[in-house]
């Protein structure tokens, strides 16, 4: 499987100097356009089962479920690309928000991840550049990240690092713990978050987001994210 330095290899890209974050792609897309950002172009997804259709962008923590560091938390995986599977339709229990509610995003997984996966936690990331200067010629010191996202089950949070900056992994404290509830990958939750690390203008930065999969009575225990930016998201 890739190593975390691999991974960031194969998907950082050319630092583009804008208000947004062209970079910060959704979960489901193809890889991202050097010099252009994402592609915005949906990735065929898996049949139920599994298949070989990654994601171009999103990468989850192998081996799986995770376990956390207390000091560093998710930021000391190591990282593979994350697959994208056909959302869970599974009844008479709740079902995957199905790819119809948006054209924008797709469900990402653990390999089969609408199938039996162990209780435990499964950690995504993805990377994306902070550029040398705003339009406004001024260098970036803030940078605000809007956006919905739907997972099976609970998120627990987001937190960001720096590869350049040891230490600098920090987990986003100004949201509810979990931020959705068990119930959450049928329906959309609207999140806004400031980075908690300092942001380095033309510096590579990653965004983690943790997932908790939990067991229950006649749970299938299907696991999987998805996740979708704003435009309104950007750097200050």
């Amino acid at each position: 499987m890739n190593t975390l330095k691999i991974f960031t290899a194969t998907l950082l890209f050319a630092a583009i100097a804008t208000a947004g974050i062209p970079g910060l792609c959704n979960t489901g897309e193809t890889p991202r356009i050097p010099g252009s950002g994402c592609s915005g172009v949906l990735v065929t997804p898996n049949p139920t089962g599994g298949g070989p259709n990654r994601d171009g962008n999103w990468g989850i923590a192998y081996p799986y479920p995770s376990t956390l560091s207390p000091t560093l938390g998710p930021c000391d995986l190591t990282f593979t690309r994350a697959w994208v599977d056909t959302p869970l339709l599974q009844e008479p229990f709740d079902s995957w928000l199905p790819n119809s509610a948006s054209t924008a995003s797709e469900w990402i997984t653990p390999f089969d991840g609408e199938g039996n996966q162990p209780q435990g936690w499964f950690i995504y990331i993805t990377p994306f550049h902070v550029p040398a200067v705003l339009p406004s010629g001024i260098a970036p010191t803030g940078l605000l990240i809007n956006g919905r996202l739907a997972s099976d089950n609970q998120t627990y949070g987001f937190a960001l690092a720096s590869p350049g900056h040891p230490g600098s992994c920090a987990v986003v404290k100004s949201l509810p713990v979990p931020f959705n509830p068990s119930e959450q990958y049928s329906q959309w939750a609207n999140f806004s978050f400031n980075s908690p690390i300092a942001i380095t203008p033309d510096s590579d930065v990653f965004l983690y987001v943790l997932v908790y999969n939990s067991r229950s009575t006649g749970d299938p225990n299907a696991t999987g994210l998805r996740v979708e930016f704003f435009s309104t998201s950007g750097f200050y």
